[in-house]
């Protein structure tokens, strides 16, 4: 389904223009399909996870939404714009609107935990010394790393490991946050408070904030809107919010997967989901 022939099944897209809208995309490394006919939309403001079981190609999906894997047919379009069909200069602004963590971190261990956070304001701004470092102290505060401006990567815990990460994907103030898999590798207390730290930044910056996970306490708990791949069928199953998935889901395999660890947070979601209905 092209753009122009969704917006004339769906005439309200014009007026309520997603902010991220993923249209008939197909990915693939080379000749092998990983997902095929992903059709789904992300609001302004969503907490949107990309959920799947291993090898599902949840990863492989944000590789393509960030711009590292062209797709093979259909788009996802920014605000209305292709990344991969836009020019240099387009390209480069969408880029500098976008925060990106990954599972490691990916900060540069030779590097301290301040100047990792001060290249992209190096790189991508006209500001002063001054104000770059005004700048990563406010950045790191904000994550709960005040103090830890002259540490190296390797003396931080885990958690604030990933914290240091997302400090510089929130750099030049970005609009939109890529997350790969946050809370891998931490324990549940850390976990959670990432996930408490993640919803205060998409409020206090006023972002949308896309997570590759499959942590069910994190997404049941804090998204608000998400897309479930399935590694069989090499498509998306359903998308919507992940709590309402839970319950009303016409595909029994997606409330089997949303339902697979009953622990006490998902039977309070479910219970508080049933009482509405």
């Amino acid at each position: 389904m092209t753009t122009a022939a969704y917006i004339a099944k769906n005439p309200s897209a014009v007026k309520d223009e997603p902010f991220v809208a993923v249209r008939d995309l197909t990915i693939s490394y080379g000749d092998r399909i990983i997902q095929q006919n992903l059709n789904f939309d992300i609001k302004k403001n969503d907490i949107f996870f990309i959920i799947g079981g291993s090898g599902s190609g949840k990863t492989t999906l944000l590789k393509s939404m960030i711009g590292l894997l062209p797709p093979i047919q259909g788009e996802t379009l920014y605000g209305g714009t292709n990344f991969y069909n836009a020019n240099d200069t387009t390209q480069l602004e969408l880029l500098k609107g976008w925060g990106i963590t990954y599972q490691s971190g990916a900060l540069f261990s030779s590097m301290s935990i301040a100047e990792n956070v001060a290249l992209p304001l190096q790189l991508y701004t006209d500001l002063s010394e001054k104000q770059i470092a005004e700048t990563v102290s406010y950045k790191l505060a904000l994550v709960g790393l005040s103090g830890f401006e002259t540490f190296y990567p390797a003396e931080l815990s885990g958690g604030m490991h990933k914290r240091a990460g997302l400090a510089r994907a929130l750099a030049l103030d970005p609009k939109l946050l890529f997350f790969d898999e946050p809370s891998a590798g931490l324990d549940p207390i850390s976990s959670l408070r990432l996930d408490q730290l993640i919803v205060q930044i998409c409020q206090a910056l006023d972002s949308t904030v896309i997570i590759v996970s499959h942590e069910l306490p994190s997404i049941l708990s804090i998204g608000t809107n998400g897309v479930i791949l399935d590694a069989q069928a090499k498509t998306m199953l359903d998308s919507g919010d992940p709590k309402q998935m839970l319950i009303n889901s016409k595909e029994e395999k997606v409330r089997q997967f949303l339902n697979r660890a009953e622990n006490t947070t998902t039977k309070a979601i479910k219970n508080n989901e049933e009482k509405k209905t």
